[in-house]
């Protein structure tokens, strides 16, 4: 039987090329994974330091949308700037309307909410951001008495509770007393960090900075442009420019925390603006009349009751609010400053005052005053006993 010729010689790997193979295989791959780690925490970096940049520009952004026209659409005596503190600022304009034929309002949206398009009234009074100041305590009403439409805007820092972070806060916007909204995340603030910087006018008609230690301000007279409204609770007033700086962070587990500030001006132009630029003659006087409490009443009061000037709504149509005074029937003659005061541009009036006791003997007087300021000749009621 004849042999099978042989083939050719067959060779296997080598246990020592089997190593080398591995080795350089696992070295290959190493490096593969070691580049691609790079690339993606280089890309992690940068998209989230693009995005804490954006959300600086965002934050910025909406201040000065609102900002910028504040003032715009207020009631006569409605202050414009209301709140000036290094972490809060507060403001009065006509942003956002339901009536698409206002032609005061910035903005027009038939479906926003009703609560945020109209004046904050006095019985919704709130606490300003970061303070205990109480705001208002007057409801503003344009001429005719209908309801003003500026609202009222803050825009404020809270430290952010879902962070051990000491450093880190949540910007928050608030209309009215409505609930209020974040506008940005992981913003970055510690002691000596200024967010808002205010500029006042100086009588040499220039911008000069409010020091910090003289904020926070507010707006303590209720009607602006009021005898009240001057010296030094009128400091509020002077200011015509607003800097706000916002530092966006973006904790970077690698590179270690990423700041991204950024900063703006805001000119506040109807700041030093009034809404009336001529008034007329000394207006009509008005007459109260009064009511008290029951007999044995637990809270006594007083309510006074007036009906309108004959310039308010009409005649020359330029009273913007009525003045208060009280004395005790021992004293022969009112104080300098009144007592309370009521913004005009209501078809009727009434004030009550709580801070009476049992027994109390009062006089009231009330004025009505225009804008240039001129006041009327007082009503007065006669001697109150409170039962």
């Amino acid at each position: 039987m004849p042999s099978r010729p042989a083939g050719p010689a067959r060779h296997g790997f080598t246990l020592m090329e089997m190593l080398v193979s591995m080795i350089l295989m696992m070295v290959i791959v190493a490096v593969a994974v070691q580049t691609f780690r790079r690339s993606s925490d280089l890309l992690a970096g940068q998209a989230g330091t693009l995005e804490a940049q954006a959300n600086a520009r965002f934050a910025v952004s909406s201040i000065d949308r609102d900002l910028r026209v504040a003032g715009s659409g207020i009631a006569p005596g409605q202050p414009i700037l209301v709140q000036a503190a290094p972490t809060a600022i507060t403001f009065n304009v006509d942003l956002v309307s339901t009536d698409t034929s206002d032609p005061i309002a910035v903005y027009r949206d038939p479906s926003a909410d009703t609560t945020t398009t109209s004046v904050l009234r006095k019985r919704n009074a709130i606490t300003l951001p970061n303070s205990s100041f109480t705001y208002p305590d007057s409801t503003y009403y344009a001429t005719g008495g209908i309801l003003g439409g500026a609202e009222t805007i803050s825009y404020y820092l809270v430290k952010d509770s879902t962070t051990a972070i000491s450093t880190e806060y949540i910007l928050w916007r608030r209309v009215n007393n409505a609930t209020p909204h974040v506008i940005a995340r992981g913003v970055q603030y510690a002691a000596g960090d200024t967010v808002f910087q205010y500029f006042r006018v100086t009588p040499a008609d220039t911008l000069a900075p409010v020091p910090a230690a003289s904020l926070p301000l507010y707006h303590w007279a209720a009607a602006h442009n009021s005898p009240a409204d001057t010296g030094a609770y009128a400091v509020i007033d002077s200011i015509r420019a607003v800097r706000v700086t916002i530092k966006a962070v973006y904790h970077d587990p690698k590179a270690g925390d990423v700041l991204r500030p950024l900063t703006t001006t805001v000119r506040l132009l109807n700041m030093g603006l009034t809404p009336r630029t001529s008034c007329g003659q000394q207006p009509g006087p008005v007459t109260p009349t009064y009511s008290t409490s029951l007999v044995g009443a637990i809270s006594p009061f007083v309510r006074l009751a007036w009906g309108r000037s004959n310039d308010d709504g009409q005649g020359e149509n330029d009273v913007y609010r009525y003045l208060i005074y009280r004395r005790a029937d021992t004293t022969t003659a009112f104080g300098n400053l009144p007592y309370a005061s009521v913004p005009a541009g209501q078809s009727a009036y009434s004030f009550t005052d709580n801070a009476v006791a049992h027994g109390d003997r009062w006089i009231y007087g009330v004025a009505a005053q225009d804008c240039t300021p001129s006041t009327s000749s007082a009503g007065f009621t006669g001697v109150v006993i409170v039962p």
